[in-house]
């Protein structure tokens, strides 16, 4: 990856401390860009969901997600440290090294739960897969 990050007005953006609030583990601190966001709410749930994508010049990942409804509110941070073959994922209380086949597939099951067709089942198409009925 260029370790020059784009801004979203195509221009070369600085890296700038950023600390990822967590509820289920430590606050997830690090020196990095922002390289995405979006933003939507779900009417039928009734959720607004915010996610930050951030990227350091060392290539460490930064996620974070903050979903409210009403009173209540979540907020999930992780790091993707990518080591080639493996991914070393944190959130802010375990560390785990996953294969990165292993990590496609688990985000694969992931966009497949209840919830998440609830969100993004207009924006993705699935199928049995060949050995399913």
């Amino acid at each position: 990856m260029n370790p020059t990050l784009v801004g979203f007005s195509g221009q070369p953006t600085q890296p700038r401390p950023v600390t990822l609030p967590n509820d289920f583990g430590k606050p997830i601190a690090m020196t990095a860009s922002l390289v995405a966001e979006d933003i939507h709410f779900s009417t039928t749930t009734g959720v607004l969901t915010v996610e930050k994508l951030y990227r350091s010049t060392q290539g460490l990942t930064g996620y974070g997600i903050i979903a409210a409804s009403g009173e209540s509110r979540e907020r999930r941070a992780y790091t993707l440290d990518d080591q080639g073959e493996t991914v070393v994922c944190d959130n802010g209380a375990f560390g785990v090294e996953i294969p990165v086949d292993d990590l496609y597939e688990l985000l694969c099951m992931a966009l497949q739960a209840e919830d998440a067709l609830k969100t993004v089942g207009e924006h993705a198409l699935f199928r049995a897969a060949a050995n399913e009925e």
